[in-house]
């Protein structure tokens, strides 16, 4: 067996087969750096596993590995369990790297020795189709302390670099298809890992429906469905870290309140709307949504009774 590279670089994709050879590109294109290639197919249905083979066949540095589909955390899981470097880099198949990503990484890992993973700068698209560095936004903060994660932490995966062994042991929980790298990042930081930052910006994150990518359908794009994935993930670790929800402050409960009374989930948008009320009483959005979400609540308890009672 040829000695283990430096780097495991894995990237998951599912019908992306437009955009998929720009991030394999990236990474071929490293340079001074030693690493093996896993593309993890996770049952797409548009040639990709064949389009692959034509096209990189002869590439010894890259395999593909298929699976049938499970999401983002199972297939980076299935990365991660045939990575034979020390440390596994994770690259989303619609973004791409500089050539440097991997040697600048890896420097301050070395320069680090304590550190399970990296996380640089890079470029990020929004879905209103503007971009602006990740460490330039006002909201973000390094995911390196338990404060951090219940103020909102988070990392982008194509910007990461960590210990293969700590991803092994940590994995990504399958049951969070959307926030997963958010709730990676808890039980990370839990465990007393160390994440350190990289200054220098040396990728690119992109929403593909916000502008050149328009044929890629991209979850992400989905405001709604990308915040309450979050939500799920601050809920779910905030049973034991109760400020992850309740210590967020007025934007928070009016982002949440109004949107959990849109996707029907009355009880968890009430909590949120009685804070914005009692921040804003004389406002009147807030009083005008919990009237809402207390005629949402009786519907629904008379129409659960009719229903108790058509059964008797």
């Amino acid at each position: 067996m040829p000695a283990a590279p430096a780097v495991s670089v894995v990237i998951t994709t599912y019908n992306r087969l437009a955009v998929l050879p720009i991030a394999i590109d990236s990474v071929l294109a490293q340079v001074d750096c030693e690493f093996e290639v896993i593309v993890v197919d996770d049952g797409s249905v548009d040639d990709t596993v064949a389009e692959l083979g034509r096209r990189y066949g002869t590439e010894p540095r890259l395999r593909v590995i298929t699976r049938a589909n499970g999401g983002p955390p199972a297939a980076r899981n299935t990365g991660i369990d045939v990575a034979r470097a020390e440390w596994t880099a994770l690259l989303d198949s619609d973004d791409w790297w500089e050539p440097t990503y991997l040697r600048s990484q890896l420097a301050v890992l070395a320069d680090n020795p304590g550190a399970d993973m990296v996380l640089c700068n890079g470029r990020r698209q929004d879905q209103d189709g503007s971009w602006h560095n990740l460490f330039d936004n006002p909201n973000f903060t390094m995911p390196t302390s338990i404060e951090a994660m219940c103020a909102g932490s988070w990392i982008q995966p194509t910007f990461t670099v960590v210990r293969t062994e700590v991803a092994r042991r940590i994995r990504f929980d399958e049951a969070f298809r959307l926030g997963d790298d958010q709730e990676f990042m808890w039980r990370f930081v839990e465990a007393g890992h160390h994440c350190v930052p990289n200054p220098e910006p040396l990728a690119e994150y992109r929403a593909s429906s916000a502008g050149d990518v328009a044929t890629e359908e991209q979850i992400t794009a989905d405001f709604d469905e990308l915040m309450l994935g979050a939500y799920a993930v601050w809920k779910h670790h905030g049973r034991r870290h109760p400020s992850a929800i309740r210590r967020r402050g007025l934007d928070f409960d009016r982002l949440f309140g109004d949107m959990l009374l849109r996707h029907g989930r009355v009880g968890e948008a009430r909590f949120h709307l009685w804070r914005w009320w009692l921040a804003r009483p004389f406002e009147p959005r807030p009083a005008w949504l919990l009237l809402r979400s207390l005629a949402r609540h009786r519907r629904a308890a008379t129409t659960s009774s009719n229903a108790s009672h058509s059964r008797t």
